[in-house]
């Protein structure tokens, strides 16, 4: 069995720059880290001496694997890492917040090294590679999400699935019959966040099977979104949507419900607007939406629960599968389906002029 010193050997490094790169206790570029990393990988190694030291121990810290990436949502990055924060603190627990793209090796890192006792995985994709490698931790591991390989760690999340066909369902029981969807950032398809999947596929499918027409946005991205060409192409459909269900964030369900308003529509009297997957609590919003949110006090007390517990009492957690129930907010955006709506498609979109005097509004 290869040795510490057979990985400074590999990786052409001093044996206490292994220590230092395996501990964390001092800062290491991250050139030499990755050499490092790449032996331990190839050589199998694991950190023996450490884990005889450690044995029957707790450090009483968990390691955190939140990416940064392009495009995220700050609110909800921020809310999942301060509750699950939080939760663990009042567990007796710290927390290791890890950032890097290059999340497996991250966890590797302070996994072998038994400096962490268990890791908590949040914003999860659907074919997360840290979900799918956890094996290879050694320690107990917990998904906030639903990746598709998760065999080898347990997975906390709404039910998103049953989430988009209950927001089908719903509209179709106060007699809507067309609804415009309003997709995520585009990004969030194309990096295949589980979440905006699962709910979308849930619902054009249900939407599908009960004889709910959609209309369906193009591609959404908080830089280029024109609220009033989205609302325009809403209304000329025929007959027009008497429903609209978002997936978007904060930025872009403002500037939709803001074209809505200068189109001279009333809510929930002419449109009913329903957001799904999101978290608009405490939000700037320009009029009150009704929702199916994200529950981030919910899942991280849950998830952290199921860590700390897999950890203390050396349970095997991998695979296990809890997915709770969504959440439904009344704001009051939801209402009977007008039984005049191919009167309302004649109605006149607002100038371009009273359009941007609206979004100024909503901007001050």
């Amino acid at each position: 069995m290869a040795g510490i010193k057979d990985v400074a050997k590999a990786a052409g490094v001093s044996v206490s720059t292994v220590s230092y790169v395996l501990s964390g206790k001092r800062s290491i570029s991250s050139k030499t880290t990755d050499k490092v990393l790449k032996a331990i990988d190839e050589l199998g190694y694991i950190p023996d001496a450490s884990a005889q030291k450690m044995r029957g121990q707790l450090n009483h810290i968990i390691a955190i694997s939140e990416p940064m990436h392009e495009g995220m949502n700050q609110m909800q990055y921020n809310a999942y890492f301060m509750q699950s924060a939080w939760q663990a603190r009042a567990a007796g627990y710290d927390v290791l917040l890890l950032t890097g793209a290059d999340a497996v090796s991250d966890i590797e890192r302070v996994t072998h090294s038994n400096l962490v006792d268990g890791v908590l995985l949040l914003d999860v994709e659907e074919r997360d590679a840290r979900a799918a490698q956890a094996f290879r931790y050694h320690k107990p591991c917990v998904a906030i999400g639903l990746p598709e390989n998760h065999k080898d760690c347990a997975c906390i999340d709404i039910d998103f699935a049953k989430m988009g066909a209950r927001s089908a369902d719903r509209l179709f029981g106060l007699g809507h019959r067309q609804v415009a969807f309003l997709r995520a950032q585009e990004i969030d398809y194309a990096r295949h966040a589980g979440y905006v999947l699962l709910f979308r596929n849930a619902f054009l499918a249900r939407a599908d099977e009960i004889g709910l027409k959609v209309f369906e946005s193009g591609p959404v991205d908080n830089a280029t979104f024109d609220a009033r060409k989205f609302v325009g192409d809403m209304l000329a459909q025929s007959p027009r949507p008497t429903a609209l269900v978002s997936q978007s964030g904060v930025n872009i369900l403002n500037l939709a419900v803001t074209a809505l308003m200068a189109a001279g529509l009333k809510i929930p009297d002419d449109i009913s607007v329903l957001s799904c997957g999101t978290f608009l609590r405490d939000e700037p919003m320009r009029r009150p939406v009704s929702e199916e949110p994200f529950e981030p006090e919910r899942l991280c007390s849950i998830a952290m629960g199921s860590l700390i517990s897999a950890i203390e009492h050396r349970q095997n957690i991998a695979g296990e599968v809890t997915l709770i129930d969504p959440k439904f907010i009344n704001r009051g955006s939801l209402a009977a389906a007008p039984t005049d709506a191919e009167i309302s498609t004649s109605r006149p979109i607002a100038s371009a002029r009273k359009s941007r005097d609206l979004e100024g509004e909503l901007m001050d």
